[in-house]
């Protein structure tokens, strides 16, 4: 039992990256030498944000003797604390961009339980393939005639966590409801409630997906299970009217971590409340974990370094951009431009046409100085300091 939480009231609270903060050193202490590398460079990085460790800034009052630090964050994309303000940044960048005025798709690909372990044992390898495979069975059912005829454009996004925080690897997609033809000449609608037959999709994953790791790991192809192979995979396929709310439920999974930053309730036996929504019933639930079993499951969802969990394909991708503007054209959406594009590029009304998604945005602001609380002053910076160097020793500023 974690003495430090032991004998509460049971009504305590702290945040995850509190819990962290709290338990990180005991983690260690048990499992650190257990560990993958990669999680224990995220871990001591998590642990050191918005600490003196990272550097920071030190402010003072020009009245009172009031002195205020401000820590510097860590940025990493695993952060609880970090990378709120740049998801509601990208969600609107791509709003801009992905949405067309056509009926879109959610679609979930998933593997079975004992490729789980194995994947979870080689991230960089099993992620790799899962996208490799899946977004090539999407386009190739999308290519072929009796289907759709046409290529797909898609947004995949990595989701890696069940809602206990079990190690599930899954890719949605987001796809718009038809394709540009194979001759690139016309844009092809699906129906609007039905893009592509699941059963073929997950049969035709589960066939790209042995074949790469063949080629690329064949000797973890012969230590896997063989029923794997004979088994159904599971492939989702839902309709998501215009997309924009699965694209906002998507977003929700780029910039955060698998547990965000939510404030959790502490037991008086030291176990602390995780909550989540039951898959089945839709009831929401709660169960109690150690600490340290919560940051291990935590832990199990860090990604390989510089691995990207959000990915474009077809005419999305950034490499597509001509067969793109193919598609907005024969959609009657005006072309995404670069800032030197909109300099010479004009509408049929022969006035320029603007690119939102390119367009620059206003520049960012720093955070205005912090406030006094004991005279209402704005307070001065009195100096900064970097990671690995000794925090400033605080000495009254003078005022402007």
């Amino acid at each position: 039992m974690p003495a430090s939480l032991a004998g509460g009231s049971g009504n305590q609270r702290l945040s995850f990256h509190e819990l962290l903060t709290q338990f990180g050193p005991q983690y260690l202490e048990q499992f650190g030498s257990a560990m993958p590398g990669r999680q224990r460079e995220v871990f001591s990085r998590l642990l050191r944000c918005r600490t003196p460790a990272l550097g920071g800034q030190l402010f003072g009052c020009p009245d009172c003797a009031q002195f205020h630090y401000r820590y510097h964050s860590c940025n990493d994309r695993h952060c609880p604390l970090c990378g709120a303000s740049d998801a509601d940044q990208w969600l609107e960048q791509q709003r801009q961009r992905l949405l067309l005025p056509v009926p879109y798709f959610l679609i979930t690909f998933t593997v079975p339980d004992p490729l789980r372990s194995w994947i979870r044992s080689n991230p960089q390898i099993g992620y790799d393939l899962l996208f490799d495979s899946s977004a090539q069975a999407l386009q190739d059912l999308a290519a072929n005639p009796k289907r759709l005829g046409a290529k797909l454009g898609m947004l995949g996004i990595l989701h890696t966590w069940s809602r206990t925080l079990i190690f599930h690897p899954h890719i949605h997609y987001l796809v718009p409801g038809g394709g540009l033809s194979l001759d690139q000449r016309k844009w092809i609608p699906s129906h609007p409630k039905f893009l592509l037959p699941f059963k073929p999709l997950a049969l035709h994953f589960r066939t790209l997906f042995r074949e790469r790791l063949e080629k690329t790991a064949p000797e973890a192809l012969a230590a896997l299970p063989a029923k794997i192979w004979n088994q159904p995979w599971v492939v989702d396929t839902q309709a998501a009217g215009s997309g924009e709310n699965a694209l906002a439920y998507l977003g929700r999974y780029v910039f955060k971590t698998a547990t965000g930053n939510r404030p959790l309730q502490v037991l008086p036996s030291g176990q602390v409340l995780w909550p989540y929504r039951d898959s089945n019933s839709g009831q929401h639930k709660t169960m109690a974990l150690e600490p340290t079993e919560l940051i291990r499951r935590f832990l199990q969802h860090v990604l390989p370094k510089s691995f990207g969990r959000v990915r474009l394909f077809g005419w999305l991708h950034p490499g597509g951009k001509i067969r793109g503007n193919r598609v907005r054209a024969l959609l009657q959406q005006a072309p995404i431009l670069t800032a030197q594009e909109q300099k010479t590029w004009h509408g049929p009304g022969g006035s320029p046409i603007e690119s939102e998604t390119h367009a620059p945005g206003p520049a960012t602001e720093l955070s205005p100085n912090p406030i006094c609380p004991r005279c209402g002053r704005i307070m001065l910076l009195i100096g900064s300091w970097g990671p690995a160097q000794r925090p400033l020793t605080p000495t009254r500023p003078r005022a402007p």
